[in-house]
């Protein structure tokens, strides 16, 4: 700005400074912009040993290993259908490993069971017999806002790489 010198008055060089100022916040803003198509759903958990022996940090210590969480969305009994708009979507598969998740803006608002399913590296759901999750939970998704779940509880057995079945250690690595 010292470039500009005696060609602007100080209250010109001032002006354009506001100008630019306002002019880098705009542009800051619309980077951080996303879209909204309907509400979104953020759901954390954790995972522990079926055994008691406590959290399970790292999710290739469970048998079978849970490489990702699935959000599945279905209507409540009683409400029209609505189909599961998580249903092969991407957007609604997390990492295991995150220990969290949350879909874009896209869910269409409406009443929901909000579950979560545990899958293989393959993205094979794990057996219901193998992997415990809990119940369904409603929620109510509204366009523009964001439906949280409480931290859900994961429950699987520890692989024996983990523990070397020793029932008193925990399970992890190392």
């Amino acid at each position: 700005m010292a470039a500009m010198g005696p060609l602007f008055s100080r209250a010109t060089r001032a002006g354009l400074l506001s100008a630019f100022a306002v002019m880098a916040t705009i542009a800051g803003a619309t980077q951080g912009c996303v879209e909204i198509n309907g509400g979104a759903v953020e759901v954390p958990w954790t995972v522990f040993a079926e055994d008691g022996r406590g959290a399970i940090n790292d999710c290739n210590c469970t048998e079978p290993a849970i490489m990702y969480v699935r959000l599945k969305l279905e209507a409540p009994l009683g409400a029209p259908d609505q189909p599961d708009p998580c249903a092969g979507s991407a957007a609604c598969r997390f990492s295991c490993q995150r220990k969290t998740g949350a879909t874009p803006f896209m869910i269409p608002p409406g009443t929901y069971q909000l579950s979560i399913e545990p899958e293989t590296a393959d993205g094979l759901p794990i057996d219901p017999g193998l992997v415990m999750v809990p119940a369904p939970i409603t929620r109510d998704v509204v366009r523009g806002a964001a439906a949280e779940l409480d931290a859900l509880q994961i429950t699987a057995p520890c692989a024996v790489s983990c523990s070397g079945g020793d029932m008193t250690k925990a399970c992890s690595r190392g």
